[in-house]
């Protein structure tokens, strides 16, 4: 999914839902929709893809985490700390990584229904 974003200026959002996280960009639109596990937001497969992306964006630290109104806190933080950084394994250690720390908070776009 990443491999289809354009080069240039990423305007990178991620949507929560109350079955899925949308990871998309502004411009370009949806990337990819990662459903839940039974726990919640999957984080692991939203970390892996947040990954992906900031490697054909290396030098970009923003972006946005949009959250509908019923959404919890507690949510609400995991997918901004999977969006934030990740941990990487170097030898013995855990080294925390950087991915997209600039992180501006907001309302979901409402879903119409047919």
């Amino acid at each position: 999914a990443a491999e289809q974003l354009k080069v240039g200026h990423l305007q990178l959002e991620v949507v929560i839902r109350p079955d899925a996280v949308e990871v998309g960009d502004r411009i370009g639109g949806l990337i990819q929709r990662i459903p839940n596990t039974a726990q919640g937001p999957d984080v692991t497969a939203l970390s892996a893809l947040i990954t992906q992306i900031k490697l054909k964006y290396p030098d970009q630290k923003d972006a946005s985490v949009l959250a509908e109104p019923d959404t919890s806190y507690e949510r609400l933080v995991q997918v901004m700390d999977a969006v934030r950084g990740t941990h990487v394994t170097q030898g013995r250690e855990i080294i925390r990584t950087e991915l997209y720390p600039d992180i501006a908070i907001g309302d979901a776009p409402v879903v119409r229904k047919p």
